[in-house]
């Protein structure tokens, strides 16, 4: 019912991607992980021709309109599950960032005013935008899945079985330290068990001293079923109605648990088989 392979290989921009992948039903399931995204461009002769071939650098300049990137984006971690009626469900870190807004209210951290105070210039200097990262990526679907509203929900008591882990992986998309005012963190993890696979990707930001907040979106597929139930929760809670300082925060287990749910929906997503 299920097979492992991995290995490596060095991709077109001379990225040495490790792979690892599972054959689950009708799904092949797998996951790449490489290096940081470079901070300039790595190959200015081949990018400044007109051929739209980009280094990854480059590539991100020009699909993304946020005018810095996170301190560490890893371009080619990527989860693929792929159905063989040629549905595809994808999380990378391209497209998580082309959800963060551009034009939004900046949160401001603790010190703030101070800073402001100090330079006065700085007001007029600031620009629109979300500073944080925050997105609301729930992964990225092939065109023949159809996405329905539901009310059926994970049942979170077989997630919590003591079943055999056929396949595991936990891979970072971006990280963020925030100037070092907190950190801001895109991650996915998968799990394949013998009668179903899980996934939860969760983008987690903390504001030290202002705020903590936390999106997440779990996918979780039962096998011999035609449909993957997808959940997306936001929470979000004031630092001063938390308990735990924010600077003991070391990791989104120790704090999200706690966070007051501000949206939670629930969707099927339906896999269309293509018929050659």
């Amino acid at each position: 019912m299920a097979g492992v392979c991995n290995g490596s290989r060095i991709d077109s921009g001379r990225y040495t991607t490790n792979s690892n992948s599972i054959e689950f039903g009708p799904w092949h399931i797998s996951y790449d992980i490489s290096c940081i995204l470079p901070s300039v461009c790595s190959t200015k002769v081949v990018c400044e021709r007109d051929d739209d071939q980009f280094c990854q650098f480059c590539l991100y300049c020009k699909e993304l309109s946020i005018p810095h990137f996170p301190d560490m984006v890893f371009p080619k971690n990527v989860l693929r599950l792929d159905h063989t009626g040629g549905a595809k469900i994808q999380f990378n870190p391209l497209d998580a960032l082309r959800r963060v807004a551009c034009r939004l209210d900046p949160i401001e951290v603790s010190c703030s005013e101070a800073w402001l105070e100090s330079r006065p210039d700085a007001e007029k200097a600031k620009k629109p935008f979300d500073w944080t990262f925050s997105t609301d990526y729930k992964g990225t679907l092939s065109d023949n899945i159809t996405v329905e509203r539901t009310n059926e929900n994970i049942d979170f008591e077989i997630l919590k079985r003591k079943d055999q882990i056929l396949f595991y992986h936990d891979l970072t998309l971006f990280e963020d330290e925030l100037h070092d005012h907190g950190v801001s963190k895109l991650s996915v993890k998968i799990r394949v068990m013998p009668t179903y696979w899980y996934v939860l990707q969760r983008y987690f930001l903390r504001v030290d001293d202002v705020l903590v907040r936390s999106h997440e979106t779990r996918l979780f597929h039962m096998l011999n079923t035609d449909y993957v139930l997808r959940e997306y929760s936001t929470k979000e809670a004031k630092a001063q109605d938390i308990n735990i300082p924010t600077s003991e925060m070391k990791d989104g287990d120790d704090v999200v648990p706690l966070l007051p749910v501000k949206e939670k929906n629930t969707e099927k997503l339906f896999i269309n088989t293509q018929i050659n």
